[in-house]
């Protein structure tokens, strides 16, 4: 028993110490580009030459809801705290960034780490664009079972929270996905902050610092822009709509497992509890 005290304690002492821990890591990249204009390949090909990259997808599949808490408080106060967006990165270790949330923040945090060099990404037109985020990253949580558990899971429920918020900070106006409409009714906003964010980053980053990124063109532009040798393996092409789908669809297939474990668990306490309840009362009898 005491073997087991001790154990027990070295596995918690363990975890404190991991949880109390700063990597102090730097940004090293910083992606400017709106979600679907490529930002997982870009991920993906970032994480090849050796970086940590944070994206939405280590929010979901790391359950960050610390982050995600952090994440709209910055969409609200339109990314001014600069202690905030530092301990976001410094505490994961991440030395690399792309896609939402962190695209909503690309400008502050190029004057956060002054060394660190920007990759933009973006779509053929703005047309093209919307046609991929209509139809994914704005409408996937509003769909079964997903919208389901935005009302029922904390996690689910706060990471819509910040999905509204990023999309309001995005289009200056307080937005929601229930609105009547959504998104469409929002899509000249939309448009329009997209446009504003290609151009804007043109206008504000050195040519020196920036890398307008055409994955088409594979692995030599982004390679040499950072300095790095090209990889001995394929460029990679990742999340396109169909394979987002299928990511959405496993996604969707967790998430009812879940519930369906937790209901199936709850049906066999009740069982449990009545059983012994059952058995109280005969035992009294007798």
């Amino acid at each position: 028993m005491l073997k087991n005290i001790m154990r027990q304690l070295e596995v918690i002492t363990a975890l404190v110490i991991a949880a109390s821990a700063t990597t102090n890591a730097a940004l090293e990249v910083i992606g400017s580009g709106y979600a679907r204009t490529g930002t997982d390949t870009l991920r993906t090909a970032l994480n090849e030459l050796g970086y940590k990259t944070y994206h939405m997808k280590e929010i979901i599949q790391g359950k960050l809801l610390s982050d995600i808490h952090d994440w709209i408080a910055l969409a609200e106060n339109n990314c001014s705290d600069v202690e905030a967006l530092k301990d976001l990165f410094e505490r994961g270790g991440w030395t690399a960034t792309v896609d939402f949330p962190s695209t909503m923040c690309w400008e502050a945090l190029t004057r956060i780490y002054p060394d660190a060099k920007v990759i933009h990404s973006e779509r053929k037109s703005e047309e093209e664009w919307w046609d991929s985020a209509s139809n994914s990253v704005t409408i996937i949580h509003t769909k079964f079972p997903l919208n389901i558990m935005n009302r029922v899971l904390p996690f689910w429920r706060t990471k819509r929270e910040m999905l509204n918020a990023i999309w309001s900070a995005c289009a200056g106006k307080k937005v929601s996905d229930s609105d009547p409409g959504w998104p469409s009714v929002y899509k000249s906003d939309f448009l329009a902050a997209y446009s504003a964010n290609n151009q804007r980053v043109r206008q504000v980053v050195p040519s020196e610092r920036l890398l307008i990124q055409d994955h088409s063109k594979g692995w030599t532009l982004l390679a040499d822009f950072l300095g790095k040798d090209v990889p001995n393996t394929p460029y990679p092409h990742r999340n396109t709509r169909v394979e987002f789908i299928r990511f959405a669809h496993r996604l969707s297939a967790m998430v009812i497992l879940t519930a369906v474990v937790i209901i199936a668990l709850a049906v066999f306490i009740i069982k449990k509890i009545g059983q012994v309840s059952v058995k109280g009362k005969t035992n009294k009898t007798e």
